[in-house]
């Protein structure tokens, strides 16, 4: 799955990648607050203050194929 977090004014992409509370590795980032904290609660681009409750936080799930994969021959 992924995530993305952006500012709820001016829309900056804040955050994208893997869901934060599914990461197994690279635990560098343990929460959406960590996130946000980064910039220091302010969005860089409009200045707009920042929270989790704020923000927009979005997670969409991969797509799965109902199909096999063809190959020509």
């Amino acid at each position: 799955m992924s995530e993305k977090i952006n500012c709820p004014k001016c829309g900056m992409l804040l955050y994208y990648g893997e869901e934060i509370s599914r990461r197994l590795y690279m635990r560098a980032i343990p929460d959406e607050a960590a996130v946000l904290a980064g910039y220091g609660n302010v969005c860089p681009r409009c200045g707009s203050s920042l929270s989790v409750d704020s923000v927009k936080i979005e997670i969409k799930r991969r797509a799965t194929s109902k199909g096999g994969v063809t190959h020509g021959s």
